[in-house]
């Protein structure tokens, strides 16, 4: 199973406007050029993208999708609501939010503990990160400092 890589969202939020700018399909090259980015860190972003169904990779080649382009033209809380409807289908999010179904909140331990038992990962640290950062993003689910929990935004 997939887990999102690209840990910020407004990375997801360059590529796709870089993409909106050249307005036509783009090879994975000239788009490595485009970019300030490692390889790795591209490839995973055009994964990311992908798996979320805002861009098309066909033989090394880059596109929009609908769903991109109608992210894009979006504003601030458009995006996020967009986002938040196609973050609530994949992993690690729907399991986490049906684990905040049961409970309406959960301490970051036991969110940890979730992660890592549900989606093994060389760097435990990262995939929580990430999740924070988009799920706080996309308005579903909210952190708590104070209290050192994470609930279910309503």
């Amino acid at each position: 199973m997939h887990l999102l890589e690209t840990e910020n969202v407004g990375d997801l939020n360059g590529l796709l406007e870089i993409l909106e700018d050249i307005g036509e399909t783009v090879d994975i090259a000239t788009l490595d050029d485009s970019l300030d980015e490692e390889r790795t860190m591209l490839l995973n972003l055009l994964n990311d993208a992908e798996g979320l169904g805002f861009i098309e990779v066909t033989n090394g080649d880059v596109s929009l999708t609908q769903l991109g382009n109608r992210y894009l033209k979006a504003d601030v809380d458009g995006r996020k609501k967009i986002l938040k409807e196609v973050l609530v289908k994949i992993e690690p999010f729907n399991s986490v939010l049906s684990s905040l179904n049961e409970k309406e909140e959960m301490n970051m331990e036991d969110l940890q503990n979730l992660i890592s038992e549900m989606f093994p990962s060389d760097n435990p640290e990262s995939t929580m990160k990430t999740l924070l950062n988009w799920g706080r993003y996309a308005r579903i689910i909210d952190y708590d400092s104070d209290e050192d929990e994470v609930r279910k935004v309503q």
